[in-house]
Formats: C-alpha cells, structure tokens, sequence
C-alpha cells in the first residue's frame, strides 16, 4: 500500500516536472518575442559592461560564494550571455570578492585582457589570502591590462618581487604602499628594476605613492599618465635624471609630482643643465615641493599645450623670498598663447599658514565654492591653482607676497574675484595696487576682512585719476558681516561715492550677513537691487540688536571695534545655522595644515 501511493507520488513530481519544464520553455519562447530579445549577444553583453561589477560581487555570507548577478535574473537570455560571455567577467575587484570568487571570475574571463584591483585595508588579510592573491597574478600577468595594487608595504614589496613575468598587454599600473606609521615616516616600496621582466611595451598610465623607483626605469618610457607621490627624500631625481626622464616621454599628456621633483642643486648649474624640455601634449601638470625645487622644475619646461597647472609651493625663507623668485614662471606657464580666454574668475582662501589662489578662464566660477568639496571640484576645472604653505614667515610676510603674487599673474582680464573664509590679505594697500589692473572687474564676494579693505580703498579714491577705480564693478557680496550702525553708514558713504562717481553698485546681496531692517532700508535707499539676510539671520539681528541714535533705528551691536574679523560671534551651531562659515570648520583646516597635504 504504501509503495503504491510512493509510487503515485513520485509520478505526480515527474509530471510537475514535465509541466513546469515546459511553462520555462514556454517563458523563454514568450520572451524572444521582446524587441530586445532580438539583439545580439554581443550587443547584449556590452551594455552589461556598463554595470559596476564589483558593487554586485561583494562578500556573501559564506566568504566562497558569489553574490548572483542582478541581471542574470531577468530572464534566461540574459542570463546565458552574463556567464558566458568572458570580458563580463574581466573587472576583478580582488578586494571585495572571495578567493574562491576570484578564481571562479578569472576562470569564465578565458583569455581576454583582465583589470585587476586590489585596494587591500591593513591588516586585513592574512599570509594565507595574500599568498592565494600572488599566485592569481603571476599565473594571469600576460593578460593583465589594467591593475591597481595598494597594501600594506610589505605584502606590495612580495608581490612586485613575484611579478617577473612579461606583461606585453599592461597599460595601467597604479601602485601604493600603506602602513600604520605617519606618511612622512613610512617606508617606502622600492620597485624593482625586473618588474615585469622590463618588458611592458603597451603601458602609457603609471601611478605611485609612497613608492620609490629608478629613474631610468623602463617604467617610465613614452608614458601618457604619470603620477608619482611623496618617494623617499634621498631619491629625488638630480635635474640632469628628472629632465632625461621627462624627453623619454614626448606625449605625455599629465603629470603630477608632489615631493618628487628635482633638488635644487647647492652648486651652479652645468651648462647640460641649463637645458629646457618642450612637452608639446601636456595638458596637465600638478607639482608639490619647495619654493625652490618647483621654481627648479618650472624654469626648464616648455608647455605649449598647457591648460591646467597646479603649484603648491612651501616657503623655507623668513621673508618668503624663495617664493618671489618662483613667481615669474609661475606666471609664465599660467596663461599662454594656446588659450583662448584670459583669466576671469580668481578665488582666494588663507587660513594661518597657508594662501590658496586659483583662476579659472570663465567668469563666475568661484562663486559655486561653498564647500570643501566644492573648493576640490573646482580646482579640477581651473587654469591654475598656486598655494602656498608659509609655517615660520615674520609678521607681515604674507601681505606683502600675497601682493607680488597678484601683480604677476596674468588677471588684467578678471570679471569675478571672491576673497573666502576670513582671508587678511586683501587689505586696502593690496587694493590701491591691484584695482587699477582691473577695470573689467564686475562683481566681487567678500568675506569681513577683504570687504573691509575694499571699502576703505573705495573711500580713499578721490578725484584726481581720469577715471574710478574698478569702474565695471556693479554688484558686491558680503560674507559673515555684522551691519551695525558704524559699518552701515560706511558702506552707505561708499556706495553714495560711487553714485557721485557715476559708476553705482547695482545690486548688493546680503544673504548670510547680520544685518536689521533698518540697515537694508538705509542701503536699499542707494542701491537699486538689495538682497537682505536670510530669514534667520535677520531673526538673529534683531535679537541681538540695539538702538542707534546717530542712524535713527535698531542695528546689530557695535563693539566700536576697528576690526572686522570680529564682526560674526556666536557658537559653533549658530554658525552652522547661517551656514556663514563655509570654509571654516576645524576639520577642513587640519586637513589643509597637515603634513599630508603634499600627498593628499
């Protein structure tokens, strides 16, 4: 009896079996008929390239499974052409895929090119797995075409040292060594001189950080890309090497070197090298280094093609001489014949110990910096970006380079200027030298102090000059500014002037300053289109508000203070409400002040 109903059973699931085998045929049947059913697979499987696989390929439960592909779950077709078509399966991050993974992916990848990347946090493998790592990459060097290594020092120094095989399809190499010690103390990686057996005929991209290598490695020939960062000091190149490895490279497109540049020499330069490398593709040149050492490598470049140029320069001199110097060919190489728009756009940020300065060819760009990440996007779009780190200057020192700076760069063209984040330096001598360069200027967005030497420069011009100062300049910008009483009726007597004058501010925006209604009436009185402050700094103001007998009404509270730094007090969440202080958040200046800003 009860072998009769098992047996009944059992051909009840074969005919469920039958029935749903044949409802599957039936599916795929149904959906061959869907227009992109009749794509080939090919086409197919490039539009799956498009997916970020290693998002899809992270970790399972069990550390030797696979996340299922999303898009194998769509439908059978789909399905087939994701585990069987090999370049869907040649992006490998090593990092977040298991071992077994990993195997697996470079199995179903068959022979095409593989990109490799392994961003390993320390500590976090064992021998076992990195063993496991090293043993992939030497069995599948020949095709690896793109690969991104960074680890702990001395797991990356055993994998460069397994890597002795050629690799004839590579064409991206970035390599970085980590490790629990201070950037400034970390040991380096030193790249072996048999890496890849020398034979890398297809590499045009190559990057490094905390690395150090030869310079006359075969590494470094008829590259596009070439990024090196912060190697050991005693390996910089000598200028004779630095400028050979530049003319091996004749299509270079970029080049980044923070603490790598050449050293400057403590005797007279040979007549060898007194020559200078013409880079005729370069577009893209980022330097880090001393005053002088970038001075160095500036003087001996010539960059017809340049569009992007970034210096950060540290001073080493009392009085920020070693940084005048270098100011020449800063200049030079920051607008040239190749383009096509003057400078338009300059944005300014100092903070304690260092001065940032960036220019772009298109008006307005400064006035999206609201954030550190604004600030960072921005310089990537700039024509240049020159900061300079000043720790040991003698008081004073930073005005008068600030000002040099200025007069050498090439800004007779600005439309735009925004001076950011509590920025001492555009005081009004600064201004007297710098506004008669300027007459395009149209609009200006200004923090206390800068506001505060624009106004006094403002009130100092007087008739003798044929023509106002800034002439074109029609709508201002305050930034963090408290309007009492005192500093209304001064920018009223300033912008009155500049009615007398014929040349009227336009429009006056006041949105993230302290500031009464009675303060925007007075103003609103002068200029055609005042933008008062936000709802709740306007609420702010009148709290902290007292009455004035000189200006007729309530204005924010004058300390009878000359000094317009102190203009905005408050706490920290206060600020943070008003969101005045885009710029000033402790965690953005460390990061700014760090030693690790000349690798970061």
């Amino acid at each position: 009896m009860n072998s009769s109903r098992e047996h009944q059973r059992q051909l009840i699931d074969a005919e469920i079996k039958s029935l749903e085998d044949t409802i599957r045929a039936l599916k795929i049947r149904r959906n061959a008929l869907v227009p992109i059913s009749s794509l080939p697979p090919e086409v197919i499987a490039t539009i799956f390239s498009f997916v970020r696989l290693p998002e899809h390929f992270i970790m399972a439960e069990e550390p030797d499974q696979l996340e299922c592909l999303r898009v194998a779950h769509v439908c059978h077709q789909w399905r087939e052409v994701a585990l069987n078509h090999p370049s869907f399966w040649s992006n490998i991050n090593v990092t977040t895929v298991s071992p077994a993974g990993v195997a697996e992916m470079l199995a179903r990848s068959k022979a095409v090119p593989l990109h490799l990347e392994a961003r390993v946090p320390i500590g976090c493998w064992n021998e076992s797995r990195f063993g496991t790592f090293q043993k992939q990459l030497q069995t599948h060097t020949s095709r690896i075409c793109h690969l991104t290594i960074s680890a702990e020092h001395t797991h990356l120094r055993k994998t460069l040292e397994g890597l002795v095989a050629p690799a004839p399809t590579l064409e991206y190499l970035s390599l970085s060594s980590e490790g629990y010690e201070p950037r400034a103390i970390q040991p380096r990686v030193a790249i072996p001189d048999n890496l890849f057996n020398g034979t890398t005929p297809r590499i045009s991209c190559l990057e490094l950080g905390n690395c150090d290598i030869n310079w006359k490695s075969s590494l470094l020939k008829d590259l596009r890309h070439l990024e090196i960062r912060a190697p050991s000091e005693h390996l910089n190149p000598s200028l004779s090497d630095w400028l050979d490895m530049l003319e091996g490279m004749p299509r270079v497109e970029t080049l980044t070197f923070h603490l790598t540049s050449p050293v400057f020499p403590s005797s007279p330069l040979s007549s060898e090298d007194e020559r200078t490398i013409t880079l005729p593709c370069l577009i893209h040149f980022d330097i880090s280094a001393s005053a002088r050492d970038c001075g160095l490598a500036l003087a001996h470049l010539v960059l017809p093609a340049l569009n992007w140029l970034s210096v950060m320069a540290k001073s080493s001199h009392l009085e920020g001489d070693d940084v005048r110097r270098i100011l020449p060919h800063v200049s030079r190489h920051s607008h040239g014949s190749q383009d096509a728009q003057p400078l338009q756009s300059l944005f300014v940020k100092s903070e304690r110990t260092h001065t940032h300065i960036i220019a772009w060819s298109e008006p307005d760009v400064d006035i999206a910096l609201r954030s550190p990440i604004g600030l960072f996007v921005a310089t990537r779009s700039s024509r240049v970006t020159f900061t300079i780190i000043n720790k040991d200057w003698s008081p004073g020192t930073d005005v008068v380079v600030f000002d040099a700076t200025m007069a050498a760069l090439p800004l007779d063209g600005l439309v735009t200027l925004t001076a950011q984040n509590r920025t001492q330096l555009l005081d009004q001598e600064v201004w007297l030298h710098q506004a008669p360069r300027w007459p395009l200027l149209q609009r200006v967005r200004l923090a206390a102090p800068a506001a505060r030497g624009l106004r006094e420069m403002l009130l100092e011009d007087n008739w003798e000059r044929e023509s106002p100062l800034l002439p074109s300049l029609t709508k201002l910008i305050l930034l963090e500014s408290a309007l009492s009483s005192r500093r209304t009726v001064l920018l009223c007597d300033v912008l009155m002037k500049r009615v007398e004058q014929g040349v009227p501010v336009e429009s006056l925006d006041l949105n993230i300053c302290l500031g009464t209604d009675r303060a925007v009436q007075l103003l609103n009185e002068i200029v055609v289109d005042v933008q008062g402050p936000v709802e709740g700094l306007k609420e702010r103001a009148q709290r902290h508000s007292n009455w004035s007998s000189v200006a007729r009404g309530n204005f924010v509270f004058d300390d009878d203070s000359e000094d317009d730094e102190g203009d905005i007090e408050g706490d920290d969440d206060e600020r943070e409400d008003w969101g005045a202080d885009e710029y000033g958040s402790e965690e953005v200046e460390s990061e700014w002040e760090s030693d690790d800003v000349w690798i970061s």
